[in-house]
């Protein structure tokens, strides 16, 4: 996996709970479920987009009916690090909230089923 990866956009399902963290132009070759967080990777098996599923659940952010904090993000970052036996997600959430910005993380562990090489990356997107 490659050491950094800028995402450019995101897009929040309110009536589903999900968050997908996306764009780049490399080509998708397959998709990794760890404990919801699936991460979508590419040829050269970096991840170039990532989807939590329950995300509110996930950030402990409470859902409303008028709007949602999730669809607020000024940024977000993850770090992704594979090992022979593993692979680890730790992320970050900033949230504006009125005048104020609000930090939420989470995290999954999961198998290396794919055998995945062994790597560090991180993953951001800013606003």
């Amino acid at each position: 996996m490659s050491p950094i990866s800028n995402l450019s956009k995101f897009d929040y399902d309110f009536e589903n709970d999900t968050i997908f963290f996306y764009g780049t132009d490399k080509k998708y070759k397959t998709s990794i479920d760890i404990d919801d967080i699936i991460l979508d990777v590419c040829e050269d098996n970096s991840a170039i987009a990532i989807e939590i599923l329950d995300a509110s659940k996930k950030f402990n952010v409470p859902k409303s009916d008028l709007s949602s904090d999730l669809s607020n993000i000024l940024h977000f970052n993850a770090e992704i690090s594979v090992s022979k036996e593993t692979i680890k997600v730790i992320m970050k959430l900033v949230i504006k909230k009125r005048n104020g910005l609000i930090n939420k993380f989470t995290e999954a562990c999961g198998l290396n089923n794919n055998d995945l090489p062994v790597s560090t990356q991180e993953m951001a997107l800013s606003y």
